[in-house]
């Protein structure tokens, strides 16, 4: 049987039919991308909880004492030393917010205000997160590595020869990276090869890695890039940066009459400060940052 085509435009395209097809919005709207936020949680925030008032907390100074050979009959003359004290203060005030028409809040069907404010609990983590990548840099007393250059096994080792140094403490030591410093950890071999670690035998596998030289690692896009291919890190230990959150991220929420609308906003109050490292030798203070090395690289 022959097939008849017709000359013409006798079909009905979906451009004819257009009044009568639908068009549909996904019930789940998409998110932004989002940074992963772990820096805060690697922070001293032993003051947190002694400051829920007041602006500026003070953090005496205790020197070691000298030794003195006794002699006879020489009287004992005692250690008399001169502290100081750091002072930090809470100043850092930060807000983010969004106003909702109420027509708007009626008519959507995405429960706009509830997405929105998950925004805003994303926003106000990445400030502290933004601060907390901040102080790497500030560190005066140790510096390793060249900015856009990958770090070398004997850069580690100066590293952490540095905290050994300056007495840190061995537990609650942390590396912040960048994702390109971690790759090229990983590319110096040592780090993952289980004749050296357990912890990171499967870190190809998983493309993690867990410890190395003592330290956690913690990977976070919101360390300071200068420039493309450079990325400002940090091998320390804890104490070395203090958290304090003296308002944890609150969300409130107003009716504007006046507009017919709902104000909301999420506020916090906090702030992010280098310890003074008092240094151990007894007799006048002496002061530095040397529980934490500022890596300079990929």
């Amino acid at each position: 049987m022959a097939t008849t085509h017709l000359s013409g435009d006798y079909e009905i395209t979906p451009t004819v039919a257009a009044v009568f097809i639908p068009e549909h919005w996904a019930k789940k709207a998409q998110l932004a991308a989002r940074k992963g936020q772990v820096l805060a949680g690697t922070m001293d925030t032993q003051y947190e909880a002694e400051m829920s008032s007041g602006r500026i907390i003070h953090i005496a100074h205790v020197l070691n004492l000298a030794v003195t050979a006794k002699s006879d009959n020489v009287v004992v003359i005692p250690d008399v030393n001169t502290p100081t004290n750091q002072d930090i203060t809470v100043s850092t005030y930060v807000y983010s917010s969004f106003n909702v028409q109420s027509v708007t809040d009626i008519q959507n069907e995405y429960g706009l205000m509830e997405l929105y404010a998950g925004q805003i609990g994303y926003a106000l983590q990445g400030a502290v997160e933004a601060s907390a990548a901040g102080l790497p840099d500030d560190l005066s007393t140790n510096t390793v590595g060249t900015l856009g250059i990958e770090l070398t096994m004997d850069d580690w080792e100066s590293a952490w020869t540095k905290l050994q140094v300056a007495h840190a403490p061995l537990e609650n030591r942390f590396a912040w990276l960048s994702s390109a410093a971690i790759s090229a950890l990983r590319k110096l071999g040592t780090p993952i090869n289980r004749d050296y670690t357990a912890a990171n035998t499967n870190a190809l596998d998983n493309a993690t890695m867990g410890k190395f030289l003592g330290a956690d690692i913690v990977e976070s896009q919101y360390l300071e890039a200068p420039a493309t291919g450079q990325h400002e890190c940090s091998f320390h230990q804890k104490q070395q940066y203090i958290l304090i959150r003296q308002k944890a991220p609150t969300i409130e929420r107003e009716r504007l009459l006046g507009d017919l609308s709902t104000l909301t906003v999420g506020w916090e109050l906090y702030t992010v400060a280098e310890r003074e490292i008092i240094t151990e030798a007894a007799g006048a203070e002496s002061l530095n940052d040397s529980w934490g090395v500022w890596l300079k690289t990929v």
